[in-house]
């Protein structure tokens, strides 16, 4: 976990060092809407492993909704430039690739994302 947390932070820092202005133009807003699609996958993959309590597989729908994700975040990565530099800067499909059927994969993604936000608002990010 402590990887994924420094990772995250240096994400973000990253963006503010090359940012002709030294500090973030991406709006919390941009960042949170793919963050809930994450969390709502996150509460169906709970469920799951609570029916499911020694599987460390997710099944096959849930795994299409985790790749869908690439498609949301491709969406908003086209609508907006400073979304698209912080999606790649943080690898956001690359990971979610990794993902593959795992369900330690998925959690370990879901706390990437929400360390992202949080300090992307702990350094000053936009509302």
């Amino acid at each position: 976990m402590t990887d994924i947390v420094k990772e995250a932070e240096n994400v973000i820092k990253g963006l503010i060092e090359n940012d002709k202005y030294g500090k973030l133009q991406l709006k919390t807003t941009q960042i949170r809407k793919f963050l809930t699609a994450v969390n709502k996958l996150s509460n169906e993959v709970g469920v799951y492993k609570s029916q499911h309590l020694n599987t460390e597989i997710l099944p096959e729908e849930i795994c299409a909704q985790i790749q869908f994700l690439k498609v949301k975040a491709a969406y908003q990565m086209g609508r907006e430039r400073t979304v698209k530099e912080f999606m790649n800067k943080a690898g956001i499909p690359a990971k979610i690739d990794a993902i593959g059927n795992s369900i330690h994969a998925f959690e370990q993604f879901a706390n990437y994302m929400e360390a992202l936000v949080a300090y992307h608002k702990y350094y000053g990010g936009k509302d």
